[in-house]
């Protein structure tokens, strides 16, 4: 735009110049002729009278004025142009600087969203890797246990549904199941308490045994790499084989004595060994949980009524005694006498009953 409007400015400067040129050299062409006829004329007749002399004066004094006119008309358009110059400078410098605002705005934008969608592809990519490695490391450990303990059924649970990463049914040589483990993966920076509550929810909706969580970072209470937190045996990965070597034991074991017992067929036998179980156990669990959080609503209700009973309280005594003032002071004022008695104010006599 800035080229456009310069090429124009030089096109209208040359043809203002030409005319101003055009103009110039027509009136020099006619005062040359007009002084050179003028010339002749008195060359011819140098006895003209003293007429013909001022006539020539005032034609040389129109010429001068004619000259000054047509200089005064070139000046005049010598600053147009430098006027309408400026206007289409600034018209061009306007619209390049417009032109280079909206590039820059549009360029800042493009780098913007740009580095929105960086972030995002970043983000999902991270979250993507984290996903990516627990779930290498619950195949990991899911190929170990089968590969350790063949006589088991170890199956991993779909994604999305509830119940644990991997589901271990421990069986027994002759293939009885003595019991299940139920195993969380977890792979992240920090640990959460809330993964304890789920997966015994979890371990009571697949009527499982043992809750057992696998994690890289260990809750605080616990300073070794295998420990018990609320109910929940945790280790870090490589002790993960080592635990599951001693709970399967323990259910084996568990196995074996609830097998020995199996066919004594009385309805007490029956009864122990519900008692005994640890569904049974479970199910207790979950009462008793279900008791203390009943206990600690009980208790915050009590507290809160408590303070309600002791502000309700204070407020009928103020009431009472503001009573007992308004009637103290009528009495003191038409005598204790003419005021009525009223019910609940007066003071028992010594010996009323």
């Amino acid at each position: 735009a800035r080229k456009e409007a310069e090429a124009e400015l030089e096109i209208a400067r040359k043809r203002i110049e030409a005319e101003a040129a055009a103009v110039q050299k027509r009136a020099a062409s006619e005062q040359e002729l007009t002084v050179k006829r003028l010339q002749e004329d008195a060359a011819s007749e140098k006895e003209a009278n003293k007429e013909l002399r001022e006539k020539l004066g005032e034609l040389m004094q129109e010429l001068r004025e004619e000259r000054r006119a047509k200089e005064n008309v070139q000046l005049e358009m010598q600053k147009k142009l430098a006027e309408e110059e400026g206007k289409i400078r600034e018209a061009a410098t306007k619209e390049a600087d417009e032109k280079q605002r909206l590039n820059l705005a549009a360029r800042d934008k493009t780098i913007s969203d740009l580095q929105r969608a960086l972030d995002e592809a970043q983000r999902k990519a991270a979250q993507g890797s984290q996903q990516l490695q627990g779930e290498i490391m619950e195949l990991d450990l899911e190929t170990e246990l089968t590969n350790t303990f063949r006589d088991d059924e170890v199956n991993p649970i779909a994604k999305g549904t509830r119940g644990g990463d991997i589901r271990q049914a421990v069986r027994s040589p002759r293939g009885t199941q003595c019991g299940v483990m139920l195993w969380e993966i977890k792979r992240t920076k920090n640990w959460v308490d809330g993964w304890v509550p789920k997966l015994k929810e979890d371990l009571r909706n697949e009527k499982a045994n043992i809750p057992i969580i696998v994690t890289e970072v260990m809750p605080k209470t616990i300073s070794e790499d295998i420990g018990m937190f609320n109910g929940v045996w945790v280790c870090k990965p490589h002790m993960a084989i080592i635990l599951a070597m001693l709970l399967r034991k323990s259910l084996l074991d568990a196995g074996l004595q609830k097998a020995l017992a199996q066919n004594r067929g009385t309805k007490a036998d029956a009864l122990f060994s519900f008692v005994t179980s640890h569904e049974f156990v479970q199910q207790v669990e979950a009462m008793v949980e279900t008791y203390q959080e009943m206990t600690l609503q009980v208790t915050k209700e009590r507290t809160y009524y408590a303070k309600f009973w002791a502000e309700r309280e204070a407020q009928a005594q103020r009431l009472l005694l503001g009573t007992a003032n308004i009637i103290g002071s009528m009495q003191g004022h038409v005598g204790q006498s003419a005021m009525p008695k009223i019910k609940g104010l007066e003071l028992l006599e010594v010996g009323d009953e």
